[in-house]
């Protein structure tokens, strides 16, 4: 009985020796946070040996010390780990992170939020879920009742990878299957009619898309990945390099912007405060209409799924959780924890002051986030 106590306090005491302390509002408030600063002498020399793979959080890095060890034991009981002033800010102290849906361990994607009807679109994709990895149906969320069901479009839809939703319609993109190739499609989101927008570039089929995003005049962004043919949802051989398309929103004229021998995964739009439109890819940085360059490499695992927010920071799903991103200055500013384990952060959909993260282990709820993020158009 003596005991318990007195381990709690010899953990407080470590927890608090090397990290930064929080304002009394986040320590008090409704979830769990940690703030890692390399202010800290103790985040900037470690003692012993420690080590961690790239896909590994760095609360998951083998150490000798045991202090570190304690630190990392409470790392990992967060929900949300700053590493700068600018992730309380816009977070804020009310914030909170729900698991809402529990759903298999495999990866779920192209998430999008209907705000009209409260409705929050995302999929299960590729292997082992589906008929041989196909999905030709969609779940469908509704996040005022927390309600969860399949759905199928008309006609039936297979292997959506990527959605925005843009001027009360969802832009989907997918992977295609072993019998038609990737597509750009529209879906009414009342009758769940789908409409095919585009499926070539000059008759060479697309080799899967993997996200997309729309920029305020109306132009679509997509992502063309390898992704697919890897995952045995389609069965001809690539036909180009991972690709970034623009696709004019009038006339549907697509143009390669980008190629990558890497892959060419998710993808955002945002504005400067000159009003220019800024794209952003994940691993192969950042992209404007006339330049290019690196602009963040992730603290851990690979960024997926990408959005931007209202005021330009950047919301990436980064394995152990979603990693929030100055786009200024390319600094990590925290990230968004989904409960470590077998969970995985895939990607993001905004509401106004709350997101939804979807990944491998279901659905996260992020409520009460001080910062505004759906964006204007």
């Amino acid at each position: 009985m003596i005991s318990t106590p007195c381990l709690l306090f010899v953990l407080t005491s470590t927890v608090s020796g090397f990290l930064k302390e929080l304002p009394a509002e986040f320590a008090e408030g409704p979830a769990t946070w940690a703030w890692v600063s390399y202010d800290s002498p103790s985040v900037a020399v470690l003692p012993g040996s420690f080590n961690r793979s790239v896909f590994d959080a760095p609360h998951e890095s083998n150490v000798s010390d045991p202090v570190i060890a304690s630190v990392n034991a409470y790392l990992n009981s967060t929900n949300f780990i700053a590493y700068d002033s600018r992730f309380l800010e816009i977070l804020g102290p009310n914030a909170t992170v729900t698991h809402i849906q529990h759903l298999a361990y495999q990866s779920h994607e192209a998430p999008c939020y209907n705000p009209k009807a409260g409705e929050l679109f995302f999929v299960e994709w590729g292997p082992p879920g589906g008929e041989n990895g196909t999905h030709n149906w969609q779940y469908l969320l509704h996040t005022r009742n927390n309600t969860l069901k399949k759905i199928v479009t008309k006609p039936p839809t297979s292997n959506v990878h990527g959605c925005v939703v843009y001027r009360d319609t969802m832009y989907v993109v997918t992977d295609g299957s072993h019998k038609e190739t990737g597509a750009l499609v529209t879906i009414d989101p009342k009758t769940f009619k789908r409409t095919v927008m585009l499926n070539n570039y000059y008759q060479q089929p697309f080799m899967g898309f993997n996200d997309l995003d729309i920029d305020p005049d109306g132009n679509i962004w997509l992502t063309d990945s390898k992704s697919a043919y890897g995952r045995d949802l389609t069965a001809f051989t690539n036909p180009t390099n991972p690709t970034v398309y623009m696709v004019n929103g009038t006339t549907m004229r697509p143009k390669v912007v980008h190629t990558t021998t890497g892959n060419a995964n998710g993808i955002t739009v945002s504005r400067d405060s000159s009003g220019n439109h800024i794209l952003f890819l994940p691993d192969t940085g950042r992209r404007c209409f006339n330049n290019a360059r690196l602009l963040n490499n992730p603290i851990s695992y690979f960024y997926d799924g990408i959005r931007a927010s209202r005021n330009g920071y950047l919301f990436a799903g980064a394995g152990d959780g979603v990693d929030v991103i100055d786009s200024r200055d390319g600094m990590t500013l925290g990230t968004i924890r989904v409960g470590g384990g077998e969970n995985l952060a895939v990607s993001v959909a905004f509401g106004v002051h709350e997101l939804w993260i979807v990944g491998r282990g279901g659905v996260w709820h992020v409520d009460g986030v001080k910062e505004r993020l759906d964006r204007e158009w």
